[in-house]
């Protein structure tokens, strides 16, 4: 499909439009080629660069993990001096720079921001990421998430979402879009056609957003829309079926032929580009899941993915051999020059929407050092607070157990459920210990449930009028973030079930989550919940001073924490 570079969301003028065309012109095939992957970083620069030169690829850009900011941008400044076509530098970041910047702003997950129900905390929030991501040289986030929360078993969605209404969705991601560009970066609308109808991962299979055409339409096409009409410059195709929308289009393709969004023709050219009129630039997701291959050998997948409609592959599984492949896929005829050059327009239309060309040429691609006096800066880290402040979330407290005082409630028994550290959240084990710290120094005493056998019969076995002698309300501290599909944040009750429930009319119970808001699936007369959407030692913090009535409750929970859809009778 013809690239429009002077209409949205490029914008070109004829000078910016001249340098496109004349560096495509000027480009050998391998350099073309090259400039339709973004790697992740994972190596000092010098390294980086002898891996690339030693492949003999020359990547559109790639993507950092988390670093100082010192270190990235000076990481950064030396992979732009080397390379003649400016690189595109990306984050991954659901919670603030933080993703990619360790000394970043770390302001919450999606779903915290929109429980604070305020657009203006969701364009503030996307405006600091940008800003902090400018002052090291980074130029894009993929993000927002713009997936819909309608599957409380999905494992990938939930907290990384707006909520589960789409006018919320969009809403809040119309407003962290304008404000990441405000703050100088460029935003990326995924996981495109849609995650959060599923129950599965697409990181193991091609996972299925299974809507009609019509339910669809109203619920994510409505969101893109909505999205494209306001200038979104990228959206990430995933590795997710929409059969409706395929057999739309084709209505001859059998089930088992049904290609992932990040493969398919149907979606990513029919319905985003033509149907839609997006005009911007298109990105897979991370290659390496099997999402991608589930239908196509990898050496065929690769080429046909940019022969299906999306202009960057994301990372890779080895690089050497996926560029092998790309190359083999325009000598069988999978991959043509003019649909690489087509996605070229667009990559680079991209670097020019940003000046990158005319930055390297004057020696600013790379901010001045005192740039880097925003990070610790004191208005943002209030910021972080009041997000916190605004989005926790008191679902339910029927017996008025809250606020807790040390005078009344003085020993606490507090069960921790906590998973292993995960892809999503690798801290686990730092917020139990911060929780009880908190607690102790508001003035109670804390004992915390430790496995041991003590343990185990005290609150398993013991006589209930003896526990209450002991403890004025248990405590169970759930961290327990979603990851693959073996934790799709159900409860696993330590110690062969002696911490189950089991006291809730005896002794004051109270459920915080500072991870998945459905706690009440497993747990649905639990007396007190509290919702916190986002595991960060700032929440929780923010937690207890909302346990003792320091700082009122103020967040909406952008989900049905009751989850009544599949668990009737749970708003006890």
């Amino acid at each position: 499909m013809k690239v429009d570079l002077k209409a949205k969301p490029f914008y070109l003028d004829d000078q910016q439009i001249a340098w496109v065309k004349e560096t495509i012109e000027h480009m050998p095939l391998d350099d073309k080629i090259g400039q339709l992957f973004m790697p992740m970083a994972v190596m000092p620069a010098d390294e980086q660069i002898a891996f690339f030169e030693k492949i003999g690829i020359k990547p559109c850009g790639v993507l950092y993990r988390s670093m100082p900011s010192k270190a990235i941008r000076e990481t950064i400044g030396k992979l732009q001096k080397h390379y003649d076509i400016p690189l595109l530098i990306a984050g991954d970041l659901d919670r603030g720079s933080f993703n990619m910047i360790s000394d970043g702003t770390e302001y919450g997950m999606e779903m915290l921001v929109a429980a604070g129900d305020d657009l203006e905390m969701a364009y503030k929030g996307g405006k600091i990421m940008g800003e902090e991501c400018t002052a090291v040289g980074a130029h894009w986030n993929f993000g927002p998430v713009v997936d819909i929360d309608m599957n409380p078993f999905n494992p990938i969605t939930n907290v990384r979402t707006f909520g589960s209404d789409p006018e919320k969705v969009k809403d809040f991601a119309l407003a962290a879009a304008r404000g990441m560009r405000d703050g100088g970066i460029l935003p990326c609308a995924k996981h495109f056609p849609g995650d959060g109808v599923d129950f599965r991962d697409q990181h193991f299979l091609s996972s299925v957003n299974s809507l009609s055409v019509e339910e669809w339409d109203k619920t994510y096409g409505m969101i893109y829309q909505a999205l494209i009409d306001d200038g979104m410059e990228t959206i990430m195709t995933v590795h997710i079926t929409q059969p409706a929308y395929t057999k739309f289009f084709s209505p001859e393709t059998e089930d088992k032929d049904i290609l992932p969004a990040s493969l398919s023709k149907e979606l990513n050219i029919k319905l985003l580009r033509e149907k839609m009129g997006f005009n911007g630039l298109l990105i897979t997701d991370a290659s390496g899941m099997s999402g991608f291959t589930d239908v196509l050998p990898r050496n065929i997948a690769v080429p046909t993915s940019i022969a299906s409609g999306a202009d960057i592959f994301l990372f890779t599984r080895d690089l050497e051999e996926d560029f092998e492949s790309m190359k083999e896929g325009v000598k069988n005829g999978i991959l043509t020059e003019e649909r690489i050059d087509e996605a070229l327009e667009r990559i680079l239309g991209l670097k020019a929407k940003l000046h990158l060309h005319e930055k390297k040429a004057n020696g600013t691609i790379i901010p001045p050092e005192e740039k880097l006096a925003i990070f610790g800066k004191e208005e943002n880290q209030q910021f972080a607070v009041e997000t916190a402040r605004k989005g926790i979330t008191l679902v339910k407290d029927v017996n008025n157990i809250l606020p807790l005082n040390p005078e009344k409630q003085k020993n606490l028994y507090v069960i921790p459920i906590v998973v292993e550290p995960n892809y999503h959240n690798a801290r686990t084990g730092i917020f139990v210990p911060r929780f009880v710290k908190d607690l102790e120094e508001k003035g109670f005493n804390v004992t915390l449930y430790d496995g041991s056998p003590e343990q185990m019969q005290l609150i398993g076995k013991s006589k209930i009028k003896e526990f209450k002698k002991q403890y004025d309300a248990i405590i169970y501290f759930m961290n327990v973030a979603t990851s693959n599909s073996d934790s799709a944040a159900r409860i696993s009750w330590p110690g062969t079930r002696v911490t189950i429930t089991s006291m809730i009319h005896d002794v004051p119970n109270i459920m915080v989550s500072i991870d998945n808001p459905y706690h009440l699936i497993d747990a649905p007369r639990i007396s007190t919940l509290v919702n916190c959407y986002s595991s960060s030692p700032l929440v929780v913090d923010e937690l207890v001073n909302k346990l003792v009535g320091e700082t009122p409750f103020e967040g909406k929970s952008p989900v049905d924490a009751f989850v009544k859809k599949y668990v009737p009778f749970t708003e006890y």
